[in-house]
């Protein structure tokens, strides 16, 4: 998905200190920390952003500032996987 928007991904699961940046992008100049959430479920309900709280945001903008080249911003995508399919939702600076 992030790739049919213009982006170059630079790594996934990229190990920093005692964490992880899911993947690590670049769209243009804008280097970009993507933390992903994904929630299997039927239910219209289901969000897994509810598990981006504010002390994984905090753990993730903190990782993000450690990445070389630096991500200049925090992006989260949310993903409901379920029998038919999935829905994608990406947040832009989360």
């Amino acid at each position: 998905m992030l790739v049919d928007h213009g982006a170059t991904i630079l790594g996934r699961n990229v190990e920093i200190e005692r964490g992880e940046i899911d993947i690590h992008a670049i769209f243009g100049r804008t280097v970009v920390a993507v933390e992903v959430k994904t929630l299997a479920s039927d239910s219209v309900m289901a969000n897994p952003l509810r598990s981006y709280t504010k002390g994984k945001a905090d753990q993730v903008h903190r990782l993000a500032r450690r990445l070389r080249p630096r991500a200049h911003r925090v992006d989260v995508v949310a993903v409901v996987l379920h029998r038919s399919g999935a829905d994608v939702r990406w947040v832009r600076g989360a």
